[in-house]
């Protein structure tokens, strides 16, 4: 889930070690003591200094002396991050709820090292890219961390799986991917996956299983959501009769479907059938001008499957209509085209006679959709490479039924990009 640009703010400004100072404390009395006054418009900062003198924030009288210019050091800090307004004596226009969420951060941060290497990594990165490994090792040398290479290693690893470019010879890392977007990879891990209530879960699952069968491990890669949450719903899911056991995949995964004998939805088993393919019949009729009618689907089993491809459909529509979604699609063309390009290699004779064609097993691994347009390509390649060698002359070269190929292809890529 990605930190909210005040949070952001937050992190790149405090510097991690106040973990160990009363500014910590501090936000936690504004979080958990401070109700009676969350509707006063200005309040006096003296009046604070003393409510905090007696209670439990301040479990010591270590900081007596200096209390005054710590408080005020910590609302100027609010008052940068545009928090509170700040005059001498007076604080007005408090933002509660953020400060809280500031506070609930640096609870979640003091409970994991990794978090606080990521905290310590987001702030020197704001400083300056290199980050040496020196400087991390010094800002986090209060928290005694004992493993922080190992930890910086696995945050690396994770992060360079999910896209960033990073560049790390033991004593520095080079990070060669936009700032703002290097932050939400160095940071946004610090935030538990979701906020979303029980019911919102709930209903999120049953949505994604209405249109296919899913494990606990991909419901929790899908939307987000830590894999012992999704354990616990699907538990009560089942108790209730909502999922049914779908089939068994690899290293014994369970692959679960909502019920159709007792839809959470409230659809009998043959209305849902019938309205989804209604449903595709008439987007591909209005779309292709192709007619489909029910015997065309009788070979689907599951009114899962009829419920995704209705998705499908609908959507492809969408994805030909506004930018944001041409503009993706345009890319992840591009990202296909280098999957499949560097999937296929051809061997060569020094005369450049093709002596063997190496497919890669990850072909396999495409997205399903494409996998089939691919297929459909291929077949259709190979059919009209016939009917071109069927329909040439002996005498034409190989050239020449080359050329129609390329004007017959060309044909129908210019068709798909209109």
């Amino acid at each position: 889930m990605a930190l909210s640009s005040s949070m952001m703010a937050a992190l790149k400004l405090l510097e991690p070690n106040i973990l160990n100072l009363p500014i910590f404390s501090f936000f936690e009395f504004f979080k958990y003591d401070l109700d009676d006054l969350r509707n006063e418009k200005l309040i006096l900062k003296k009046d604070l200094i003393e409510r905090y003198k007696k209670s439990v924030r301040q479990k010591t009288n270590v900081y007596s002396n200096t209390l005054k210019n710590d408080f005020h050091a910590f609302t100027k800090i609010l008052d940068t991050l545009s928090l509170v307004s700040d005059s001498k004596d007076i604080l007005e226009d408090i933002e509660w709820e953020k400060i809280t969420e500031i506070c609930n951060i640096l609870r979640k941060i003091e409970t994991s090292n990794e978090k606080k290497i990521r905290w310590a990594l987001l702030f020197l990165l704001s400083k300056g890219n290199p980050i040496q490994i020196d400087d991390l090792k010094q800002l986090v040398r209060n928290f005694k961390i004992s493993n922080v290479e190992r930890l910086l290693e696995k945050i690396i690893k994770t992060e360079i799986n999910s896209g960033l470019d990073v560049k790390f010879d033991g004593k520095q890392l080079v990070l060669d991917t936009e700032e703002k977007l290097t932050e939400h990879y160095i940071a946004d891990a610090i935030e538990e996956k979701s906020r979303r209530s029980p019911g919102e879960i709930e209903k999120e699952i049953l949505e994604l299983l209405d249109e296919g069968s899913y494990s606990n491990q991909e419901i929790s890669n899908i939307i987000d959501i830590d894999e012992a949450v999704v354990s616990r719903v699907m538990t009560k899911l089942r108790n209730q009769n909502k999922l049914v056991l779908s089939s068994f995949g690899n290293k014994g995964f369970r692959y679960y479907t909502t019920n159709c004998q007792n839809c959470p939805f409230g659809k009998t088993l043959s209305s849902c059938r019938k309205d989804a393919i209604s449903d595709i019949v008439n987007t591909i009729k209005d779309a292709h001008g192709v007619e489909l009618t029910s015997q065309d689907f009788e070979n689907i089993e599951s009114n899962q499957a009829l419920l995704n491809i209705k998705r499908t459909v609908t959507m492809s529509k969408k994805f030909t209509m506004t930018k944001l979604e041409s503009n993706m699609y345009e890319n992840f063309e591009k990202l296909l085209k280098t999957i499949v390009k560097n999937s296929i290699n051809l061997k060569h004779e020094k005369n450049q006679k093709i002596t063997e064609i190496l497919v890669s097993p990850n072909v396999s691994k495409l997205p399903k959709v494409f996998q089939i347009g691919l297929k459909i390509g291929i077949e259709y390649e190979i059919q009209l490479m016939k009917t071109l060698a069927d329909t040439t002359k002996k005498e034409q070269s190989a050239s020449d039924i080359l050329s129609k190929m390329i004007k017959v292809s060309d044909k129908i890529l210019q068709s798909l990009n209109n």
